[in-house]
């Protein structure tokens, strides 16, 4: 995480230039994708979240030539040595993080997998929408990991990871907003906030 971070700072920098204040509008952290818990049900795999291996039709490792495929051009991203994050559908967002495979750097591959629309869900119920308090009861092993403030708005995001797992969950007002899908063993890499210069890391 702290090498990714080393991107994090450059990726402030190239939001902070690119993106105009109509723009920094569109936040995907913001908590009118939270809705109440819904009743469980079967998943259809094209929605279904799996810690540590995929967000829906996303998985980690994929190549990011079938993303493209699968999704189109992205709506907003920003890259940087050999590192990149796309962002599709901005009204319900999926935001990809992804780098070189390997030292040939020729393969971009997905590392991680951001998503704020509660119609994707676990195998047993946990979307965004969510309470903090059923997530800890899932993921007893959360851990807070990070937090940020909103310069606009003066809101309050806090990053808790369950780290062995394979997935993290931004949550304000202790609601989920945001679900990621990471590498299991390996902490959540925060960087997408840095695409909003609003969000300021505490």
């Amino acid at each position: 995480m702290d090498k990714l971070n080393y991107i994090g700072l450059i990726l402030v920098g190239l939001a902070t230039a690119c993106h105009s204040p109509a723009d920094q509008k569109k936040d995907p952290f913001s908590t009118e994708y939270a809705i109440t818990a819904k009743e469980e049900k079967k998943i259809d795999s094209a929605k279904l979240i799996i810690a540590g291996k995929q967000a829906g039709n996303i998985y980690l490792g994929q190549d990011m030539t079938s993303v493209f495929k699968l999704l189109g051009k992205p709506d907003d991203g920003d890259a940087a040595m050999g590192k990149a994050i796309g962002i599709w559908h901005k009204k319900q967002p999926i935001i990809i993080f992804s780098t070189y495979r390997d030292s040939n750097m020729v393969i971009k591959d997905v590392k991680q997998i951001s998503i704020s629309s509660n119609s994707l869900s676990t195998a047993d119920g946990i979307h965004t929408g969510v309470s903090l308090a059923f997530l800890k009861m899932v993921y007893p092993e959360l851990k807070k990991v990070a937090s940020y403030s909103n310069l606009q708005t003066k809101a309050l995001l806090v990053v808790y990871d369950a780290v062995a797992k394979g997935i993290a969950f931004d949550i304000q007002k202790d609601t989920c907003t945001t679900i990621t899908v990471h590498p299991v063993n390996q902490s959540v890499n925060d960087v997408y906030l840095t695409m909003y210069p609003a969000w300021k890391k505490n």
